[in-house]
């Protein structure tokens, strides 16, 4: 099923995506629901991200051919980080370049949301307890990430986490081709089934440490490709096999 978070009638509201139209969704999304009636068209609301997240977690270095790329040595635990709330984005919203950066660069990713509470789950359990995809841009100061050997400011700069256009609940997510363009020209083209960690994996050991809850998102990792800078004024595009496409464009700050 595909689900949209989004304003309606000045209302915060999650429904229910057939095609081009928008269905009520009856219930609770992180609970038991249903489609209800007809209430609009896609084109005639402001998506938001689907997702409410109090945090969200991401899994670096994830990917065998990205590792290379980047000349990094491979681990062996996933490596874990905080992508702050302030980095939320949505479908076709800007990201925002700031100024004391000249080396902007994107990461195609597959997000999960969670529907309940998680903590010290197994791997075998792991996916009961997510809500559904959706696609996710990693945005990355690479120079800010080099200069202060940490990922805070490099990754958690406003805006820098675009999540949409929507969430897609009973896939598979180790078998899904995720791909990005800058400008409309192909730069990654890869497969869920290519992680070294599976999402599985990902949010046991994140549960180990840390709670999860309804509206989390965790961010699994990119392939390969996604280590080219991007400029001011570029449009970049992730799409994911089953759940649809992410746009963005980049404004300086």
């Amino acid at each position: 099923m595909k689900l949209a978070r989004f304003v309606y009638d000045s209302d915060v509201r999650w429904g229910v995506v057939e095609g081009e139209d928008i269905f009520s969704l009856i219930g609770s999304v992180y609970g038991e629901f249903e489609k209800g009636d007809f209430l609009c068209k896609v084109s005639e609301v402001k998506l938001l991200a689907p997702a409410e997240p109090r945090i969200t977690v991401a899994c670096g270095l994830n990917y065998r051919e990205h590792v290379k790329e980047l000349k990094m040595e491979f681990s062996e635990e996933p490596t874990i980080f905080f992508k702050p709330v302030n980095t939320i984005n949505v479908h076709e919203g800007e990201v925002i370049y700031p100024s004391v950066s000249s080396d902007l660069r994107y990461e195609a990713e597959l997000c999960c949301v969670m529907k309940k509470e998680t903590k010290n789950v197994s791997p075998d359990e792991a996916l009961d307890y997510v809500l559904g995809y959706t696609c996710g841009n990693d945005l990355t100061l690479m120079d800010l990430q080099l200069k202060d050997g940490n990922l805070t400011r490099s990754k958690g700069f406003d805006t820098s986490g675009p999540l949409g256009q929507f969430l897609v609940t009973g896939l598979d997510p180790q078998a899904l081709r995720i791909r990005s363009w800058v400008n409309g020209e192909l730069k990654q083209d890869g497969n869920t089934k290519e992680m070294i960690f599976k999402v599985p994996e990902i949010i046991s050991l994140i549960s180990t440490c840390i709670t999860l809850y309804p509206g989390d998102v965790v961010w699994t990792g990119t392939p390969s490709g996604g280590a080219c800078p991007v400029k001011v004024g570029d449009v970049i595009e992730i799409e994911i096999e089953g759940i649809g496409l992410l746009r963005n464009s980049i404004k300086q700050g």
